[in-house]
């Protein structure tokens, strides 16, 4: 249970999170360019750590600690490999996003496409991602507040048995999580994350980022602190990790596969690094990271912002998760999970649950609180973005493009209020329905993996047009519909490729068999947006060429990342001479991107 210490540090936490709301309200409400995309005025640094924050839910840490539990440290390969498409996306993509000044990304689509698909496809998209994928993304946010939650606060002693029991006979048993006492705990939380994100826009969400990362990054070293720290440092835990996993703790501390025990198949590995790197909704830098991108200064400042998000997403996050994650399985051991602790128990039936139940285990008044609040802002910077991002899609993209095209920017930015209300609703609804948080991560992996490659192609192939994208979506929606029921045993990530190359086929076909884009519509979004790859007219030579160079200074940033990456995960776990390799790998391939590939984006 929290002290009155750690009460008023989350309190103090809640109160900044409405001020900024309330603060910022009257900037918001200007227009629909001040509420979503804040004037596009933003410094690099603002939003790259707001991608950061958004990126860093509260659900991620329980999901490293379940990754680590399932297939040891190399498990975190599923989402390590996201940093070749994260890179892609500043080397490639961000800059031109900015260059376009449109309000969402499936706005962009009419302006790359043209004509009556285009529209068809811009209203699809519409609802597919604030519906569809953004629903199920804030979905698993809710849930993983509710698991986090659980072991600390109880509403039945706060509020009385009889209180307790009147507030049970009224709430839906629908609309509950876990318990009723989790549920009460999440909805105050999302009452808190409606009114500031309603009030204060993407300018009052990207500002509350700023104190969120702080918060859950410094929450999350703390916490590793104290972790390592209980099993008598480092050199503690790895000597209990030998004792207790005589047999396999190598290949857990391993960052690479080696295919036997605790390691993961060489076949999804493949895939992690081979496909599911483009099989995103975002692949492109689309999306919620998007909307941070309209929001910069310049094209410059928006491709810093995506340069100082990759690193701070792979170089500063992963480890404190990870050492954390590798204390759970020394409290409670895999084949024994009771061995130490009675509340093991819970552990054992869920290993997401090793994260919480350890917080409360070890650390002490004030620390408890803080770690908590820092939990709570990873929460809310995630829950306050995806609100956002959501609603902008059902004001921009349906409501001033389909039903009310002359609507005025007061009236606007008060629907744009009501659609973030919406989404919460909507959002609440599907985390009830939500079990595994891992699950639902792979599952919407899959089901929107048809965005993938011709989200990518619209940017470097004069032949895509809207049906690339229409049939790619279609596809992929409803293999993923059929196959996983239908395969309930098979691994997840054998069930994403054959999704994600079922769509790509059936896209590249129908693209084929469809007419191109209307030529003043490609010289248009040329002129526009500048791109490289493969383009008709007569600088073709010099766009393919530019694509070329890209790909060698892509391929330079995303091993320089991963360098810099290892580098640390390895002077953690007592190695240094790998560490010192991987940091000179890192050094010298960073210093020349920068010097030479980041000038040229």
């Amino acid at each position: 249970m929290f002290s009155n210490l750690d009460w008023s540090i989350l309190s103090v936490y809640l109160v900044f999170a409405f001020g900024a709301g309330i603060l910022l309200s009257p900037k918001a409400g200007k227009s629909l360019i001040s509420y979503f995309v804040a004037d596009r005025k933003l410094p690099w640094w603002w939003l790259g750590t707001s991608m950061v924050a958004t990126t860093f839910a509260a659900d991620t840490p329980l999901v490293i600690t379940g990754f680590v539990a399932a297939d040891g440290i190399s498990a975190n390969w599923f989402w390590w490999s996201w940093a070749i498409g994260y890179m892609a996306m500043t080397v490639f993509f961000a800059g031109k996003w900015r260059r376009m000044e449109v309000l969402t990304d499936v706005e962009f689509v009419e302006l790359r496409y043209g004509g009556k698909p285009a529209t068809v496809l811009r209203m699809v998209k519409a609802f597919y991602l604030s519906i569809l994928v953004n629903s199920i993304v804030l979905g698993w946010v809710f849930k993983a507040m509710s698991k986090i939650t659980g072991p600390f606060l109880d509403w039945k002693h706060i509020l009385g048995a009889d209180g307790f029991s009147i507030v049970q006979n009224l709430w839906p048993t629908f609309l509950i999580f876990d318990s009723l006492n989790n549920t009460i705990t999440v909805l105050i939380l999302f009452l808190v994350v409606v009114i500031y994100s309603s009030m204060g826009g993407i300018q009052g969400v990207i500002l509350t980022d700023l104190v969120q990362f702080a918060l859950g990054m410094g929450g999350a070293i703390l916490f590793a602190v104290y972790a390592v720290s209980s099993q008598g440092g480092v050199s503690g835990l790895l000597g209990k990790m030998e004792e207790i996993y005589p047999d396999k703790h190598e290949s857990i501390l391993s960052f690479w596969p080696d295919f036997q025990d605790a390691s993961l198949p060489i076949n999804v590995f493949l895939i992690f690094i081979s496909v599911q790197w483009w099989a995103q909704y975002y692949s492109d830098g689309s999306g919620y990271l998007a909307q941070r991108i309209h929001t910069a200064k310049n094209p410059e400042e928006a491709e810093k912002g995506s340069l100082w998000f990759n690193i701070a997403n792979f170089m500063v996050r992963t480890w404190p998760w990870v050492l954390t994650a590798l204390v759970t399985l020394v409290v409670f051991p895999l084949h024994d999970p009771t061995r130490y602790f009675a509340e093991g128990q819970l552990v054992g039936s869920d290993r997401e649950m090793g994260y919480p139940v350890l917080m409360k285990l070890i650390l002490p008044s004030g620390v408890l609180g803080i770690v908590f609040a820092s939990l709570m802002a990873a929460f809310m910077s995630t829950a306050d973005t995806h609100i956002n991002w959501g609603a902008s899609y059902l004001v921009n993209d349906f409501y001033l493009r389909f039903i009310h095209p002359s609507a005025k920017d007061k009236t606007l930015v008060r629907v744009s209020r009501i659609a973030v209300v919406l989404m919460s609703i909507i959002a609440i609804l599907v985390a009830t329905r939500i079990q595994s948080i891992a699950s639902a991560w792979k599952f919407l992996l899959a089901f929107a993996s048809g965005m993938g490659l011709p989200q990518i192609l619209r940017w470097i192939w004069w032949r895509a047009n809207a049906w690339t994208e229409l049939s790619g979506m279609i596809t992929a929606l409803v293999l993923s519909l059929i196959l996983y029921p239908a395969f309930p045993e098979v691994r997840s990530e054998y069930l994403l490729f054959w999704v994600a190359m079922g769509s790509v086929a059936v896209s590249i076909l129908i693209t084929l068999l469809t007419p191109p884009v209307a030529q003043e519509t490609l010289d248009a979004f040329v002129k526009r947006a500048n791109p490289f790859g493969f383009w008709k007219g007569e600088e073709s030579e010099i766009r393919l060429n530019e694509l070329r160079t890209r790909i060698v200074f892509w391929v330079i940033g995303t091993f320089a990342l991963f360098f810099g990456m290892f580098s640390l995960g390895y002077f953690f776990l007592l190695q240094p001479w790998q560490g010192l390799v991987c940091l000179i790998g890192f050094v010298v391939l960073g210093s020349f991107y920068w010097k030479k590939g980041f000038s040229k984006n």
